[in-house]
């Protein structure tokens, strides 16, 4: 037997969803840059990969993100990409070059995708989160005695 639709559910579901837009509309107006790189390195990995290019030089222009930042989100996914196509030709079996330069820009494809959304959903946390505190010199530590 069905389960009857709770009426009141309607409109806070929809409430809640109209504070997610609200708080992705505002981060976008308040880092637009990153809004752009997010969005270019996000959806443009997924849905048409060299667009994540166009979104690896608009990230590399922001000084939200310092350089370990954008190390683990545009250098992270290639490298990832290389070894996991590697790891995933060597893996097959040898049916001849033509099959597995095939095999190999199916893996690629699919793997730089994946890993395209990933530093894009990184570096849009970073983001979110802000610059990190810079690290304290050993000789200002405190030191516990003890």
């Amino acid at each position: 037997m069905p389960v009857p639709a709770n009426p009141e559910s309607g409109p806070a579901v929809r409430a809640g969803a109209g504070d997610a837009l609200s708080a992705v509309v505002g981060w976008a107006r308040s880092k637009p840059l990153e809004a752009v790189a997010v969005a270019l390195l996000g959806l443009g990995g997924v849905i048409f990969p060299p667009v994540w290019l166009l979104g690896a030089v608009v990230a590399l222009a922001s000084r939200l993100w310092d350089y370990r930042d954008k190390w683990l989100g545009l250098a992270l996914p290639v490298m990832i990409t290389f070894v996991g196509t590697v790891i995933g030709l060597a893996g097959g079996a040898n049916h001849g070059i033509g099959h597995d330069v095939h095999e190999g820009w199916v893996f690629a494809d699919i793997i730089s995708r994946i890993s395209a959304a990933a530093g894009a959903v990184y570096l849009c946390w970073r983001s979110v989160h802000g610059r990190r505190a810079p690290a304290v010199p050993p000789w200002d530590r405190p030191h516990n005695i003890g």
